[in-house]
């Protein structure tokens, strides 16, 4: 369970005690037949990022490919080198924190998959883990605030993830993955794709099981997709179909002393969910002139269901979105100007226990501008307008995003950037649910950064410090009342300096490397002076490669982190409750046949006993969530 069902299990055992739950039933009902239906958008930019003045990582399909990694969550801690926590849900889509947002780094940072957002109005994390690996082309790790391309939760960065859709190769072609590992855990999947002219039929789907390294933490996964795409010329356009489903059983939190006694044993023996989620997408693009244009849409769907301590907790969501864009070069003066506007529509509708709805409405332009062979210049505004609304209340927002970056070639090899960013978050419809007034204030973030990026050594060093100044952030605060309150804090900074070196060390041996320096502290109010919840200091992360022959490699992964402030641990300035640092080492052995790959994997080599998360609730006042033991997997995939 995540920090925010704890809260709405603690309020919902609370509301039932106290004999008014027809009260909470007749909302809920007046919320589901007599509120509006709604719909959802959001900013997507198809611009690639690489080139340009910010701090970003790139992941290739090749990578992925040689990596043998199944899942997209082993993908980004392992070769995008970012700190993951591992799902506490059970589900494939582990909260990825960048820069420093701890417990609320979910809503801080924005998925994209081929122009579509995947965050949702309500606080849980974007649900990443049912786009299958062997589509992806392409993943970039952007760093830092992005709220003029992507809109609201994109201060902490954005993962944007470019797949292969509508570029099947003439004729029938395909993979498939088949894995088996520790605690039983089984995945069957594949894909299927036919060609024919301008038209491309893909059809794909998966099936995950496991008996969990926990007890009471057995899960399962169903997925399924069915995409139509055309392309003559200039223009594109396609349709998708996705349906996933899940359940899971929750083994809870430990206290130390049970974690030290045995860290797969649970305290929630009865405690289980169901996640159903159903997604149509469609996009269109073409050209008149040198005018490129396009629209992007999608509808979203999902259903949850939870019984947590015999008390049950369901909800269901529902969003769909719409983009609009043009992109055009510019000659004016020196140098050119690729300009891109774009409007991002949003509506999104929470109802269950929690009852929240949005709608927004924004505009934006960017402006990359190539001065000559060693200038370039990204500028880039948004304007939007949000109205949000629960029974019996709403209001509206006005908001504002800027940026303006500019990198220079200093040589062939190596090039220096800066960057100033203001982005922004819209408090979700849990958040505004359990705070302080009957609607948080918006987050707003200013933010510089500045880098270098050269050729050292046969590879690429990269090199950046930022400072980051939050106001109103957004943060749970468990000190006010039995249950505590979302609210808006006075001030945060966060500052820091990131480091990477990714090369061949010789023919045979590559080497991706990674230190991070991060320092996340409150700086007004009571708790001013104390660190930011969850977020480690130091991050170490050491991938090294070695092929054997020509069929044979492995790899090691070292990764170390210092300790964490724990989360939700308020109580006082600088609590002594904390998360203890820990390093680990991962291994594989890899085998490269005609159209197939073996990987043999072992994770947590030496079997430490850790944890990452650690939360706290009035039911769960020492919340540790052990991250797994020394576990096993053999991954086969094909290609046709």
């Amino acid at each position: 369970m995540n920090k925010n069902v704890f809260k709405l299990t603690s309020l919902a055992l609370a509301i039932h005690g106290l004999g008014i739950t027809s009260t909470v039933s007749a909302q809920e009902e007046l919320a589901l037949n007599q509120l509006p239906p709604v719909f959802v958008s959001s900013v997507v930019t198809d611009q690639a990022k690489a080139g340009q003045p910010v701090s970003s990582t790139r992941i290739t399909a090749e990578q992925i490919r040689r990596s043998g990694y199944t899942n997209l969550r082993d993908v980004l801690l392992k070769l995008g080198q970012v700190t993951v926590r591992t799902p506490l849900d059970g589900s494939r889509s582990g909260t990825v924190d960048l820069r420093g947002f701890g417990e609320n780094a979910s809503a801080n940072v924005v998925f994209v998959v081929d122009g579509v957002k995947l965050n949702d109005n309500e606080l849980t994390t974007p649900r990443y883990g049912s786009i299958p690996v062997s589509s992806i082309q392409s993943i970039e790790i952007i760093r830092g605030g992005n709220s003029v391309a992507y809109g609201s939760g994109a201060s902490g960065g954005v993962i944007r993830i470019t797949t292969d859709a509508g570029a099947a190769p003439q004729g029938i072609s395909g993979d498939a993955t088949a894995s088996y590992g520790s605690f039983d855990t089984q995945e069957l999947g594949g894909r299927l794709r036919y060609g024919f002219g301008d038209w491309a039929l893909t059809a794909s789907g998966a099936k995950e099981s496991t008996n969990g390294y926990r007890d009471n933490s057995a899960a399962s996964r169903d997925h399924g997709a069915l995409a139509l795409d055309w392309g003559h010329g200039p223009y594109k356009a396609g349709v998708s179909f996705t349906a996933e489903g899940s359940k899971t059983r929750f083994p809870g939190s430990l206290t130390p002393t049970q974690f030290a006694q045995n860290p797969k044993q649970t305290n929630s023996p009865n405690d289980f969910g169901k996640f159903d989620r159903n997604t149509v997408r469609g996009y269109f693009s073409g050209q008149v002139g040198d005018v490129d244009y396009g629209l992007k849409v999608s509808r979203r769907t999902h259903n949850s269901f939870g019984s947590f301590g015999g008390f049950a907790v369901q909800s269901e969501y529902e969003q769909d979105q719409i983009s609009p864009y043009l992109a055009f070069d510019v000659d004016a003066g020196p140098g050119r100007h690729a300009v891109r506007v774009g409007i991002d529509r949003e509506k999104s509708a929470l109802r269950g226990f929690n009852i929240g709805f949005l709608e927004s409405t924004a505009l934006f332009v960017e402006d990359d501008w190539a001065v000559n062979d060693q200038w370039r210049v990204n500028l880039g505004s948004r304007v939007e307008r949000s109205d949000q609304q629960k029974v019996g209340s709403a209001r509206e927002y006005s908001l504002v995003a800027h940026q303006a970056g500019a990198s220079y070639l200093w040589n062939e090899s190596t090039t220096v950037f800066a960057k100033l960013a203001r982005s922004f978050r819209i408090p979700n419809a849990d958040e505004n649910a359990f705070a302080s007034q009957p609607f948080l204030d918006p987050q707003t973030a200013n933010e510089f950064e500045a880098g270098v990026r050269t050729a050292l050594a046969g590879g690429e060093w990269n090199n950046s410090v930022f400072a980051m100044d939050v106001d109103r952030e957004i943060f749970f605060d468990p000190t006010v009342g039995f249950f505590g309150v979302n609210t808006n804090l006075d001030k945060v900074r966060r500052q820091g300096v990131e480091t990477s070196w990714r090369g061949d060390l010789g023919p045979r041996d590559r080497v991706n490397a990674s230190y991070q320096y991060l320092d996340a502290t409150f700086r007004a109010g009571f708790l001013n002076g104390g660190r930011v919840p969850l977020v480690s200091r130091h991050n170490v992360k050491v991938s090294y490669e070695h092929d054997w022959a020509d069929r044979w490699s492995n790899e090691v992964i070292v990764a170390a982190q210092s300790d964490q402030r724990s989360g939700s641990s308020l109580q006082t300035r600088d609590s002594d409750v904390k998360v203890p640092g820990f390093a680990t080492v991962d291994a594989n052995l890899r085998y490269k046949g005609q159209g197939y790959n073996v990987v043999f994997q072992v994770q947590n080599l030496f079997d430490r006993d850790y944890y990452r998360t650690r939360f706290f609730s009035p039911f769960s006042a020492s919340g540790i969530y052990p991250e797994p033991g020394r576990t096993f997997s053999v991954n086969v995939n094909t290609t046709f």
